[in-house]
């Protein structure tokens, strides 16, 4: 089993959005997925609601959690044959993001190119080189058909230093439109740029993890 911790202690930066995306993108895979939701506004939670309600899709499971779940839930997934676990963090100061961060084998850090978010980066890269975890950085709603945030992004992110992810995420309503109903781009505008993007920023991922995608879901798992 791996475990993915999404955090930067910075609001508005596309945590959740990004965790269900790689979330729908693994379970398409054919890979057991479950997303861990720390944030107590539950965004993650309530969009997997929706997703089950509307669409009849329980697929990834979703779960709110504390911080003190966190061991129970990790053992009680991998006793039940998850394959991947994606940890949504809460913004600021918490202990929760710690928490997350110490039990992943590897952090993802969403950030878009704005100063409060680099600052955000550089605190959160702190915590995950004093866990000794392996950590990238993702720039998130970059604006289309512009290089300049991404030249911003790797020009910073080398000075921190934190390697930056290959694939870059771009501010498309495909993802505002899919999370109404519970979906995701990949799902709602399969042949998009947004889908894309989503489906480049997976296969990265699972090349990172060197996750199989032949295995089977177990639909009663964790």
């Amino acid at each position: 089993m791996h475990t993915v911790a999404i955090t930067i202690n910075k609001g508005g930066v596309g945590k959740t959005t990004m965790t269900k995306n790689l979330a729908t993108g693994a379970t398409a895979a054919g890979l057991n997925v479950l997303v861990l939701d720390m944030d107590t506004q539950q965004n993650a939670t309530t969009w997997g609601r929706r997703r089950s309600k509307q669409h009849n899709k329980p697929l990834p499971l979703t779960r709110f959690i504390t911080e003190r779940d966190l061991p129970e839930e990790l053992q009680r997934a991998e006793s039940a044959g998850c394959d991947l676990v994606l940890i949504d963090t809460p913004p600021g100061r918490s202990s929760e993001a710690p928490a997350a961060v110490e039990a992943s084998d590897l952090v993802l850090i969403p950030f878009w190119n704005d100063q409060d978010a680099y600052e955000g980066v550089a605190k959160t890269a702190m915590l995950v080189r004093r866990m000794g975890k392996p950590a990238f950085g993702i720039l998130n709603f970059a604006t289309p058909n512009s290089r300049s945030h991404e030249e911003t992004a790797r020009t910073v992110l080398e000075a921190i230093p934190l390697p930056l992810a290959p694939v870059v995420l771009h501010r498309y309503d495909a993802h505002r439109l899919a999370n109404v109903k519970g979906l995701t781009a990949q799902e709602i505008e399969p042949a998009s740029v947004a889908a894309n993007e989503v489906t480049a920023l997976w296969d990265w991922l699972s090349a990172v993890l060197q996750l199989s995608t032949s295995a089977v879901v177990h639909k009663g798992a964790a």
